[in-house]
């Protein structure tokens, strides 16, 4: 984690600083898991556990070049723990809390007239799943589709679509010996409000 930090910071700090292209980032996002573990025999009620979903809230920090634009973003939830089986699921709420760090580049598409703009984006995660007081880390890769327009002078609106997808969340030791760990994928939509410094 200290070493995903310093990374960011080194990366900011090479920007360029024009002041009017630098943005704040407030997000509230609603998310969905898949994957983690499933049974390879068919013969339990259980076909599956991991990551349930919820709302995530995030904050970033981003810059704008012309077509460019590179974001950090910190992001917390608290998807919990399901496990699913007979078109039905269970889910723990008081375990699975998440902290979440993203390092997005994305680059204009398009827009809607002059003034939205359409973006995609890329960038590598690190997950920080706290499952019963044990912490989980993760790497992953985050792939998105954003629209984004403006609201007043200072204020943009943004809306995203989001996939994530990393190893399974899960140790060796943590499944039973039917179950073999999966990759874990999320999906999101998010709204969120951007301020220009």
């Amino acid at each position: 984690m200290r070493a995903l930090l310093v990374t960011l910071v080194l990366l900011l700090g090479t920007m360029p600083l024009a002041t009017a292209q630098w943005h704040l980032g407030l997000e509230l996002a609603t998310i969905r898991y898949r994957g983690s573990s499933r049974d390879t025999s068919g013969s339990h009620v259980i076909t599956g556990g991991g990551p349930a979903g919820g709302l995530a809230l995030g904050i970033s920090i981003g810059h704008h070049w012309r077509r460019l634009a590179g974001t950090v973003r910190i992001a917390y939830a608290n998807p919990g723990f399901a496990v699913a089986g007979n078109d039905m699921s269970i889910v723990d709420k008081t375990t699975g809390r998440l902290a979440e760090a993203t390092l997005l580049v994305g680059t204009r598409v398009g827009g809607i007239g002059t003034s939205g703009a359409a973006r995609l984006e890329l960038g590598p995660s690190l997950h920080l799943w706290d499952f019963d007081g044990e912490v989980r880390a993760r790497g992953g890769a985050i792939g998105a589709a954003s629209y984004e327009w403006p609201v007043s002078s200072r204020f943009t609106g943004a809306i995203r679509l989001e996939g994530m997808a990393s190893p399974s969340w899960f140790n060796a030791t943590d499944v039973p010996p039917d179950f073999e760990r999966r990759v874990t994928w999320r999906y999101g939509v998010g709204l969120g409000l951007h301020y220009r410094l």
